[in-house]
Order: C-alpha cells, then structure tokens, then sequence
C-alpha cells in the first residue's frame, strides 16, 4: 500500500477491539485501509508503537475514505457506540 499524506479521521469507536477488528476487517475487505490503533495487525501495522488504557477503541480511516466507510459499516449494521454513531453525512 502507498503511503499518502492524509489526515486519519476517527469513523467510529466500539466497546471492544475485537469489535473495532471485525469492523476494521470488513472495511479493508472492500478496498478501504482501516486502522485500530494499538491493534496488532491491519494496514498500518507499526503506526502505533504503545498503547493507552482505552475504555472504548477507535476505527480511523483517512479523511477521504471517511464517509464512504460511515455508509459502509451502517450498511453492514456494525454495533458502533461511539459519535459517529448517527454520522449522516
């Protein structure tokens, strides 16, 4: 994957990593590079080099893949508990 020089934006934040892997899985299945930071895996494996204690875990996404990824994870009825939970962009 080519590196591109662009803001990652928060696309939803889950109650757990697994969640947010799964919702980062299905996203990265359908072209679009996701990210869980502090995840070990996914397509920017290395950005993150510790992890913070989290009581919820983010999907980011770059800003142009944003809502694209917002229609993607409704349409696939992902349990997201964060802010953008209601995104109607």
């Amino acid at each position: 994957m080519a590196l591109r020089d662009e803001a990652l934006v928060t696309v939803a934040v889950f109650e757990t990593e697994f969640e947010a892997s799964l919702a980062r899985g299905a996203l990265e299945a359908i072209g679009i590079p996701a990210l869980v930071p502090y995840e070990a895996g996914g397509s920017f494996t290395g950005l993150y080099a510790g992890r913070l204690p989290n009581t919820v875990t983010e999907l980011k996404v770059f800003e142009s893949d944003r809502h694209r990824a917002s229609v993607e994870l409704r349409r696939m009825q992902m349990r997201i508990v964060g802010p953008d939970a209601n995104d109607d962009e």
